[in-house]
């Protein structure tokens, strides 16, 4: 045979889109699974021509769902961000967007039994070892679709997906301030020492002020094209893959920890127009971000760093929390981002963050099967 096919269902989450697997319709042998999943992308190349991929970090991921064996969880979710330029597959971390879809992804598959109005998922993401509990609104035995939810970056309403998140610190490194500091200065080869923070919640995230890389922090699109600034982000991203123990040397970062850790570039908030030209009034928000993943900007703002973010707006001393005010009071914290304003509530007990909510909407796009080069 010229190709294999494989069972899957094509699926956004949030302001994400992944090919999703059930984990008994792939080879038993895991050391086989990146070289379908890049086969499925269509990687390595820019266009991602040959596969499902759409060019951008957003849209290749993969997603593998089974049952659950842990008594506290309904199902067990395996996320793998797949590269576009090189043939990499980064097993290290979990996307908070594609989690959004699981929830609607086991109903639909009859692995959870559907209960109106409202079914309760509890999902481990197995990448983290962290519980991701959601509720979704079903109906008829589904998981509804259209409702009256809005989130920046997708267009048009969908159906409420509420996200909770519980103890989300030290989901990758163990420790929510993975460095043991809540501010570092870095040593950046060929380039001045810089101050950033670094927090672990949901993924590790490294926070720099936008100021410090010449940078206003309002940039869309044209941060793209700006090597220079890119290679700097890069490299204070891969000295901190380093640093906080993901990699032995920071140059190994572009190969083997590429989507770990997360980058944020900050500022005060401020008013600017979004990748759809409409205005975002600075007064909407409570910090102005840029996320940047896979080295290129995130056309909107990934959950699990809105959660890293919310949590180290509520760590006294951080990057972050020093450019709000009242940050002490702010359970609720408004992010200012490329596609407009998202939030996220994180509570926090005795200085552990005990969980953190998010709203997301969901929907199957596609289901049937995808074939890849034997």
């Amino acid at each position: 045979m010229y190709m294999k096919k494989y069972p899957c269902v094509f699926m956004r989450g949030g302001t994400s889109k992944a090919v999703f697997f059930h984990k008994k319709d792939l080879p038993e042998n895991i050391q086989l699974w990146d070289e379908i999943f890049l086969k499925v992308m269509g990687t390595p190349d820019v266009k991602q021509i040959d596969g499902m991929g759409g060019s951008v970090s957003s849209t290749s991921k993969i997603a593998v769902i089974s049952p659950s064996t842990r008594k506290d969880a309904d199902i067990d979710y395996n996320f793998f961000q797949v590269d576009i330029i090189i043939p990499r597959v980064d097993n290290k971390s979990n996307c908070g967007n594609i989690s959004s879809a699981v929830g609607p992804f086991a109903i639909d598959e009859g692995l959870v039994e559907a209960i109106e109005p409202i079914t309760v998922v509890r999902v481990l993401n197995t990448n983290t070892n962290k519980i991701i509990e959601e509720h979704v609104r079903v109906k008829n035995g589904k998981a509804m679709v259209h409702g009256d939810e809005i989130i920046k970056g997708v267009p048009d309403t969908g159906s409420r997906i509420d996200m909770y998140f519980e103890k989300p610190g030290g989901a990758v490194t163990g420790k929510l301030l993975p460095t043991g500091n809540k501010k570092d200065i870095l040593n950046i080869p060929g380039y001045d020492a810089i101050e950033v923070s670094v927090v672990d919640s949901a993924n590790p995230v490294v926070f720099i002020k936008a100021e410090d890389i010449g940078m206003k922090g309002t940039e869309l699109d044209e941060i793209n094209s700006n090597e220079a600034v890119l290679e700097h982000v890069e490299r204070i991203r891969a000295i901190v893959a380093e640093k906080i123990g993901l990699v032995s040397n920071w140059q190994d970062a572009r190969k083997i920890s590429t989507s770990v850790p997360k980058v944020s570039i900050i500022s005060k908030p401020q008013h600017y127009h979004d990748l759809d030209r409409k205005e975002v009034d600075s007064q909407d928000m409570d910090i102005c971000c840029r996320a940047i993943s896979v080295g290129k900007l995130h056309k909107a703002y990934p959950i699990t760093v809105a959660i890293a973010t919310g949590s180290a707006a509520r760590i006294k001393g951080t990057l972050v929390n020093e450019l709000i005010s009242h940050p002490e009071d702010k359970e609720i914290l408004s992010i200012g981002h490329a596609s407009g304003v998202t939030n996220v509530d994180v509570k926090i007990d005795g200085g552990i963050i005990v969980k953190a909510g998010v709203t997301r909407t969901a929907r199957r796009i596609m289901e049937g099967y995808v074939y890849v080069r034997d």
